[in-house]
């Protein structure tokens, strides 16, 4: 400004303003609270608008409802705001007043977020609802509000049967079940099947299914369960049926039962006699000649003596009219002479028991023998000595001439093949059957020229066969039962227990293990 006059007051201002800004230059701190406050001085803190998203309004799903459905309203929420802000949507039924709220949903500043909640409807025809949406701050929206109505139809009816049921050991328990729904929406159904032994339920089963109005047929394979009565029950998923509906049923059932009586147990020893400490095959057959299949179950091998249990295995199914095998292996048989054998097949309620004396075979080291050979070989050599001694005695006397002075003539060979003949019985021989003939007075050993076996008669020890039963005789004043068989098995005279005496053994005295009878067992 040349030439002009110079104005005091403006020098001064000039002077104040360059001494303002050296100073703030010097004070960083100072400029920048000053400049903050400059800033946002005269502002409003932030804060959500809320709008909804183009004026959609309130949307519905899940018509057409019936009476008990549960509905859900929907809403999107705009925020047009500086800040975040929770939105709730809330309805009101106007007839009874009752209020449904949805949760609160975080909506950030120029973010569209849906907002929504659960109502159910109890009434049948229109059903009128207030709507508004609720912030979990500051006051609530204006513009977010209004009405709507939702038609209701009344309760769908369920209605469950069970129209048939088969029960077999070959296929298990299968029932026939129906379920009926009204007309109405398609609903998704739970079903649970229980089975109930003496009033206690077990629930076996549970399963979802689709059920369109009107009637759907299910089969239900239940395999084989322990039951004398089923119940079913529906579970309706999300809605409520009417009053009037039947969603649980109950049945009586009868268990298939095979009866002890058509199950037949037969084993076999390998080797027949087995050594102890060697491994022995139990071979165990099951037959079944009833009408059902019989269960899986299991096999034991009983020691009789001491009750212990030599083996056991798991049994499979016998079908009706079949027969099964299983083999069974006694690790180390019993250092017994003779072993008591007790088999048992457990399947279900029914138990079957077969009985077995098995001998051992002893351990021979060499050449042994149960007597003194010197002994024996001196006693043969004497036996043939008097045997010799004996022929010759009686071949002089059968040789001599038969005097004539007192009896006569001798006898002509026909008289005296007759007399001969008269003079001798017939009886069998014990243990090939072949018919001899001996004198009736002869008392003691005979050999069958058949079998070349020796066995004794007449005396004490002869049997004798009483008429009034023909399955007891007398041996040596005792009274004894007799068992016969053409096979290694034959059964108890008293009990009708099946044993196992080795026919090569016989005649034997055996001891039936269940009721301790003594018997002969012949063949």
């Amino acid at each position: 400004m040349v030439g002009a006059k110079a104005n005091p007051l403006a020098l001064i201002m000039a002077i104040v303003i360059v001494s303002a800004s050296l100073n703030l230059y010097n004070n960083p701190q100072e400029l920048a609270s000053e400049n903050f406050d400059i800033m946002y001085s005269g502002e409003t803190e932030g804060v959500a608008n809320f709008s909804s998203s183009g004026n959609s309004g309130v949307a519905i799903s899940g018509e057409p409802a019936h009476i008990g459905d549960l509905l859900a309203a929907s809403l999107l929420v705009s925020n047009s705001g500086n800040s975040t802000g929770m939105a709730s949507l809330n309805l009101e039924d106007t007839q009874t007043g009752e209020i449904f709220s949805g949760p609160y949903v975080e909506i950030g500043p120029g973010s569209t977020r849906e907002v929504s909640t659960i109502f159910s409807p109890f009434s049948n025809g229109s059903n009128s609802y207030a709507w508004w949406v609720s912030m979990s701050d500051g006051d609530d929206p204006e513009s977010l509000n209004g009405q709507f109505s939702v038609h209701v139809s009344a309760k769908q009816s369920l209605l469950l049967t069970i129209d048939n049921y088969r029960w077999d050991l070959e296929s298990g328990l299968e029932v026939e079940a129906s379920v009926y729904l009204s007309q109405g929406l398609s609903r998704i159904i739970g079903m649970g099947i229980s089975v109930a032994t003496q009033g206690d339920p077990n629930l076996l089963q549970l399963i979802t299914i689709d059920a369109d109005p009107g009637r759907r047929s299910l089969d239900l394979y239940l395999g084989h369960p322990i039951a004398d009565s089923i119940i079913i029950e529906l579970i309706p998923d999300g809605w409520s049926p009417a009053s009037n509906s039947v969603n649980v049923t109950q049945i009586s059932v009868e268990m298939p039962i095979v009866e002890s009586s058509s199950l037949e147990i037969n084993s076999q020893i390998t080797p027949s006699e087995p050594t102890p400490g060697d491994p022995v095959v139990v071979t165990v057959s099951i037959t079944n000649n009833g009408d059902y299949r019989a269960d899986r179950g299991k096999i034991r091998v009983i020691s009789t003596t001491d009750r212990q249990v030599l083996a056991e295995s798991s049994s499979q199914f016998v079908s009706s009219g079949a027969t099964v095998s299983d083999d069974i292996v006694i690790p180390s048989w019993p250092d017994r002479d003779r072993v008591d054998l007790e088999i048992q097949w457990l399947s279900g309620e029914n138990t079957k028991i077969e009985y077995l004396l098995i001998d051992s075979k002893s351990e021979n080291n060499g050449l042994t023998t149960p007597f003194d050979l010197l002994s024996a070989t001196y006693g043969a050599i004497g036996g043939v000595l008097a045997i010799l001694l004996g022929t010759l005695v009686w071949r002089g006397i059968a040789n001599r001439t038969p005097s004539t002075s007192k009896i006569g003539l001798r006898e002509t060979k026909e008289e005296k093949a007759t007399r001969s003949k008269l003079d001798k019985r017939e009886l069998s021989c014990a243990f090939c059957d072949q018919r001899l003939m001996v004198p009736i007075g002869h008392i003691g050993a005979v050999k069958c020229p058949s079998c070349t076996m020796e066995f004794q008669v007449g005396g004490e020890e002869e049997r004798v066969v009483t008429p009034q039963d023909n399955n007891r005789e007398i041996i040596n004043d005792r009274d004894y039962q007799i068992a016969r068989s053409n096979e290694d098995n034959l059964n108890c005279p008293e009990c009708d227990q099946a044993l196992r005496v080795p026919i090569e053994r016989r005649p034997v005295m055996s001891r039936c293990p269940v009721c301790k009878t003594e018997f002969m067992a012949e063949t």
